[in-house]
């Protein structure tokens, strides 16, 4: 019999709440419930079977999985303008929860590695995975193209939420269902079968600094027998500058002046004193400070166009056809501050050392007079204050055909093809370190007036890292599922099948010095896949008896051959008892696991070196740098890269009283058990973890022959640099761009299998629906609490206790709604617990909790004009108090914590929205 989501007239309030986290075992095996009065024929659901996430069994439910379900109602409220921020309504999404993803990452140049914003379902470590994600993302249970360059993910953002009829995530182990990736569980984004009429729908938002505006259409027709339908949605938003935003700030915490002194006035230093320009001189004093996060966009510019299309047809003979195409186009305009201040991915800073012979050197008029000036400035004059633009842009589109036959005595064939074809190209300006140089050495650019340079000499300053990902996923799949015999508790069903994958992945992109496109690189990755599922009913309503009303187990398997690493087995076991029809236990036991992709394998060999000034990098314990040393950033993966593995179990129950009618409560406990993360030994601006973690990737001041013997291992057209003494006990000088700079510390940051993690925590919720002659009421809580993490980077280091810093370990989101006639109005509050800092500055030593409260209003017109029906109006109001992200001391940050897993809003968001239908 068919699951089907749809909501009853009774609980159509329930819908609308917020995330109820729901056992799957326990949904009841039963046709859906007649529509409400109000619905048209095209808003329902059809009668078609519908596989639920985490079984390959038509017409049941998973025994023993915990899965959470959003429905349309419930993303309407959220206000999401793209399906990333539909996710980050979900507390189990943790880095996405109480946020406001962009698409891309917060850290500056990041789009260049790590392009996709990608969903991590349990917050699992290693979330900046090099190659593949550690959440599956599926449309309609199916597998979808990845983008990237450096990392590759599916982009959640392709599909427009205007198209999803509901949201599954399963926070289970789910390789033995559907292969890599499912280390945290899987979500599912399904779209709407079909459509009948035309609906147009707008948005408007306005905040502090901010508008965006949202529009779709969908077209459709459904005949009965079939329907096709075509919708296109478009989004805008504008950037929010640091500037815009007084919590934004780089600042010294104990004085508020700016740390920033690459500045349009330029400061300047000869051995201990500062100076600053001064009519045609310097005079001793300042030094010029500026604030480096003004000019950086917290929130960049995004533009999404969208098309979605969807054909189904039942034939005769029990054939029923149906094609899914889809086109996405995702253009994000980021700016990463002003060129010439030295943060990462700006290229070279704005630094010179002018001798009593420069054409350019300043007297001083005491005693330094004639001695090196070192003058450092940036190139707003020049160039602008939002000079550091970095654009990505990404291109998906796929089509997806596939039949299902009925064989007879209620088995089924069902058969997939998709192919689908990701694009993602990236272009960030810097300064080139080398032509800056060149022409402080020919005196054609002045330090002190940089506004003055030649445009034939900006030209060669200003330069472009480019680079494209182009991404090819053939998929063919077939299964086939039905009844075996019967059992006294019901009927054992079975369903078995292969799956073939072949993924072509195709990278180019500048190198670091000349800044001419490199040749491309590819690889090819395929997998062969069997896989096969039982649902057995050991009691059920036949042989129920005292204390069990049901008893179902479920095994499923899955064997994954690849054409690269070899093979891995995943099994998985779950079962769900009732011991009365009111209370439904689960559990679960399964191995999942993440392969290495295409990226990972293409890493090795494209793994780079650069330079990075030791004054935008946080030293080693006890390492103080000196002036004009250097540090050296090798990214890229690391060789014999093998997949990571998991061992999950979980147990639950879900409650439904029948002396409380209206009320569900649910709760489970999680354990993962990670070996061999593949990720990034950093994850963001703060190394004090790498550090600590791992000592033995970084080296201070090496010396010339061991840094010299350390870089054979890369290819030479990755790294702009010489080593000036190969040969040298001492410690080692690079060349770039004629300049010779000491080397303080060579940090190697490549993707690799890292160690282990332990993890457990707790889900749960609570829903109440109470409905009256008058007006229906519902309130509902649920969250995650992540009960501990143990981790150990390396089998030689100790096992760490990962949140006892820097993690938010309690994430909670309550709603309380109302439906009176045509109204519907909802409060959500949205809480992401406070942590403790690993590193104290500035006398910080704790992180705040955030809070944001949400409003949802939506007005559905009661008329029976042509206008009048079938017209709703909707209001939106995102953090409705205006809370600011909690502050966050840091020297060289931006005042609020831009990891992954941390609260964060650009303030009060207020949206309009019109929705009619034809």
């Amino acid at each position: 019999m068919a699951i089907n989501y749809k909501c009853s007239v009774g609980r159509l309030a329930l819908c609308a709440a917020s995330v109820a986290v729901m056992p799957a075992a326990a949904m009841a095996q039963a046709d859906a419930p007649p529509p409400a009065q109000d619905q048209s024929a095209a808003d329902q659901v059809t009668s078609e079977p519908i596989v639920v996430i985490g079984t390959l069994i038509r017409g049941i439910a998973p025994a023993g999985n915990n899965v959470i379900d959003m429905s349309a109602e419930q993303i309407a409220a959220t206000g999401a303008a793209t399906t990333s921020q539909v996710l980050s309504s979900i507390p189990q999404v943790g880095n996405f929860f109480n946020g406001l993803p962009a698409g891309v990452s917060q850290q500056p140049g990041a789009n260049g590695s790590n392009p996709i914003n990608r969903p991590n379902l349990r917050s699992l470590p290693g979330a900046n995975t090099s190659g593949g994600a550690q959440t599956l993302v599926l449309f309609d249970g199916q597998r979808v193209v990845g983008a990237g360059i450096q990392q590759v993910a599916v982009d959640p953002d392709i599909i427009a939420p205007g198209v999803i009829q509901r949201v599954e995530a399963m926070t289970d182990g789910g390789s033995a269902v559907y292969g890599s990736d499912a280390l945290g569980g899987v979500i599912n984004f399904v779209s709407r079968d079909r459509f009948d009429g035309v609906q147009m729908d707008a948005r408007y938002g306005i905040g502090d600094d901010f508008q965006s505006v949202e529009a779709s259409g969908m077209a459709g027709k459904d005949w009965g027998s079939g329907g096709f339908y075509v919708a296109y949605g478009y989004s805008h938003h504008d950037s929010v500058f640091g500037a815009d935003r007084d919590w934004v700030k780089q600042v010294d915490w104990n004085t508020g002046v700016p740390t920033g002194r690459n500045c349009a006035a330029p400061n300047v230093t000869i051995g201990t004193t500062s100076y600053v320009p001064s009519g045609g001189g310097i005079t001793a004093g300042g030094p010029n400070s500026c604030d480096f996060s003004d000019p950086v966009a917290i929130y960049p510019t995004t533009t999404l166009h969208t098309v979605f299309a969807r054909l189904n047809q039942r034939l005769s003979g029990g054939v029923r056809f149906d094609v899914t195409a889809l086109y996405a186009n995702r253009s994000i305009e980021q700016i990463g501050g002003t060129l010439g201040t030295g943060a990462l991915g700006t290229g070279a800073a704005g630094q010179a050392t002018l001798t009593a012979s420069s054409p350019f050197y300043r007297p001083t008029g005491d005693a330094n007079d004639g001695l090196p000036q070192v003058v450092r400035y940036d190139y707003s004059p020049l160039f602008g204050t939002a000079s550091s633009t970095q654009n990505t842009d990404l291109e998906t589109w796929r089509v997806a055909p596939s039949i299902s036959v009925e064989l007879g005595s209620d088995w089924e064939f069902s058969g997939l093809f998709s192919y689908g074809l990701a694009t993602t190209s990236f272009s960030n300006a810097q300064i080139s370190a080398a032509a800056q140089s060149a022409a402080l050495a020919g005196g054609t650019l002045n330090p002190y007036d940089v506004a003055a340079t030649a445009p034939s000499v900006a030209s060669g300053l200003l330069r472009y890292n480019k680079g494209t990902g182009r991404n090819e996923l053939f998929d063919y799949r077939a299964i086939v599922n039905g009844p075996l015999f019967e059992l006294p508790g019901g009927t054992l069903r079975a369903a078995a099948g292969y799956e073939h994958m072949q993924d072509n992945f195709n990278r180019r992109s500048t190198n670091a010095s000349t800044y001419l496109l490199q040749d491309p690189t590819s690889y090819t990755q395929k997998v062969d896949s069997v896989f096969g599922e039982l649902s057995i009913p050991i009691v059920g309503d036949e042989n129920a008896m005292s204390f069990i009303n049901e008893l179902t187990l479920s095994a499923s398997a899955r064997y994954d051959k690849y054409n690269d690493f070899g093979d891995t087995f995943n099994p998985k076991f779950a079962a769900t008892l009732r011991p009365v029809e009111w209370i439904a236990i689960r559990g679960n036991w399964g191995k999942s696991f993440t392969a290495p992709s295409p990226v990972d394998q293409l890493g090795v060999m494209a793994s780079a070196v650069a330079t990075v000034p030791a004054a935008f990098l946080r030293t080693p314990p006890g390492v103080t740098a000196a002036p004009g040393e250097i540090g050296l950033f090798v990214s890229g993966t690391a060789p014999g890269i093998q997949p990571q593995k998991a061992t999950n179990w979980s147990v639950g129950a879900e409650i439904e009283p029948p002396f409380l009618p209206g009320l569900t409560l649910n709760a489970s406990y999680y354990n993962i058990d990670l070996t061999g993360t593949i990720g990034r030994p950093v994850t963001g601006a703060d190394l004090s973890d790498y550090y600590a973690n791992f000592p033995q990737l970084y080296s201070v001041r090496p010396s010339g022959q061991e840094l010299a013997a350390y870089l054979t291992q890369f290819d030479p057209a990755n790294f702009n640099f010489t080593v000036a003494n190969p040969t040298s006990t001492g410690q080692a000088i690079i060349t770039s761009g004629g300049t010779n700079s000491p080397v303080l510390v060579s940090l190697d940051t490549r993707a690799r299998n890292l160690g282990t993690a332990k993890l457990d925590g707790l889900d749960f919720s609570a829903n109440y629906v109470l409905d009256t002659r008058f007006a229906s009421f519902d309130a509902s809580v649920t969250g995650n609490y992540r009960l501990s993490q143990k981790s150990r980077a390396l089998p030689s280091l100790p096992v760490a206790d990962d949140l006892a810093f820097n993690t938010p370990v309690f994430r909670i989101q309550g709603t309380l709604g109302t439906r009176i006639g045509g109204l519907r109005a909802q409060v959500i509050w949205n809480h992401t617990s406070g942590y403790k800092r690993g590193t104290v500055e500035f006398g910080q030593t704790r992180v705040s909790a955030f809070d944001a409260i949400n409003l949802f209003f939506k007005y559905d017109v009661k008329s029976k004009s042509a206008w009048g029906s079938d017209l709703s109006f909707t209001l939106n109001v995102q953090n409705l108090f205006d809370v600011s992200p909690p502050e966050f001391r840091s020297a060289a940050g931006l005042g609020f914590d831009t990891t992954q897993g941390s609260a964060f809003s650009i303030g009060r968001i207020v949206q309009f929205g019109v929705s009619k239908k034809f």
